[in-house]
Parts: C-alpha cells; sequence; structure tokens
C-alpha cells in the first residue's frame, strides 16, 4: 500500500509540474514531461490492445501528437493520466475498426478452405511462447472496449472513477464489464491448460 501511495504522489507532482509549463506557455517542455512519466505504460497499452507493434507504435505517435495538440486546451477534469489514457483509448479503437474494414475488404485469396483454421493449436503455442503469452491470447477473445476496461483495471492499476474518466463511462458499468469478463478469461486460459494462471487472471 505504501509504494501505491508513493506512486500517486509522484503523480501528483508530475501533474503539477506539467501544469506549471503550461501556465509558462511551454508546451513542449510540458510534452516532454508526459512522455518521459507516462510514454513506456501507454506503449505497452498500446501494443496490449492492438496485438500488432508497428500500429502500436503508430498508434502511441498519434497519441502524444494529439496531446501536444490539445494540451492548451486541457480542462483540468481529470488527471493528465486519465486524460492521456483517454486518446489512447479512442485511437486504439479506431486502429482497430480500420484494420477490420480492411481485411472485410482485401481478404486473402488463398484463405483455407471450408473455414478451416491453420491457426497453430493452442497447446503449441503455448509450448513456444509461455503462460504469458496464454494471458494476451485470452484477452484477445474480448471484446475492444471489454479488454480496454481489463486492461486498464489490472494493467494500469486503475480506479473504477479514473476508468471512467478515460472511457467516458460511469463506473458501474465498467465494474460490470470488467466482473463480466473474468469468468470468460479464466474459462479460456482453463481451456488452453493454464490453470494456475487463471485463478488469478488476469
Amino acid at each position: 500500500m505504501a509504494a501505491l501511495d508513493r506512486e500517486r504522489e509522484r503523480r501528483a507532482e508530475l501533474e503539477t509540474e506539467v501544469l506549471e509549463e503550461l501556465e509558462r506557455g511551454d508546451r513542449k517542455r510540458a510534452l516532454t514531461i508526459l512522455m518521459q512519466a507516462y510514454g513506456d505504460d501507454l506503449y505497452r497499452h498500446c501494443r496490449q490492445m492492438l496485438r500488432d507493434p508497428a500500429l502500436a507504435d503508430d498508434v502511441h505517435q498519434t497519441v502524444f501528437v494529439q496531446a501536444y495538440r490539445d494540451l492548451p486546451r486541457f480542462s483540468r477534469r481529470s488527471t493528465l493520466r486519465t486524460w492521456l489514457y483517454g486518446i489512447a483509448r479512442h485511437r486504439c479503437l479506431d486502429a482497430l475498426k480500420a484494420r477490420r474494414r480492411w481485411f472485410r475488404r482485401f481478404e486473402l485469396a488463398d484463405a483455407p478452405p471450408d473455414g478451416q483454421d491453420l491457426r497453430p493449436r493452442a497447446d503449441e503455442h503455448l509450448a513456444a511462447v509461455g503462460v504469458a503469452s496464454a494471458l494476451e491470447l485470452a484477452l484477445d477473445e474480448l471484446k475492444p472496449k471489454v479488454r480496454v476496461a481489463v486492461l486498464l483495471r489490472f494493467r494500469e492499476d486503475m480506479t473504477y472513477e479514473e476508468m471512467a474518466e478515460v472511457c467516458g463511462e460511469r463506473p458501474a458499468t465498467l465494474q460490470a464489464r470488467v466482473a463480466r469478463a473474468m469468468p470468460r478469461l479464466r474459462k479460456c486460459l482453463q481451456g488452453m491448460g493454464v490453470a494456475a494462471a487463471a485463478e488469478g487472471a488476469p
């Protein structure tokens, strides 16, 4: 608990520093502080959402381009951290929609016959990449908005109130969404033979 309190204190100090730079009119310095503080975490979040390193890199850059543009209009109704994750959420969902549209338009001509799935079996894949990737595969089974909620709650350690700021939804709605996702994640992990991980998923 003490470590969590220290982390929140550190974030509060960063927020103050960024806001002071904005008041001085130094938007570039404000963005630099934000990138140093949250850049790696946001990239990891984008990568977990998109499961495509190149696309995650593009979206990650877009997030900070948009943040730089919009910093002067930051309303202070949320923290800068949740504001950035809100931008990332929108851009990740946009990227997922665009990718789905692209695949629908340009389906592979040599698709497997009769809906045959040529991907490696889950047990073969797990043998190669381990338990951590099993959880990522299970997360892939969730709808994007559900995946965002689960990642924000458990990977980014956000409260439901902070998640509400990011997602623009009620805390109770997000709490229910996460609660409904957990049994599905556990079942998916157990189906892949990862019983131990399933007990504490994600």
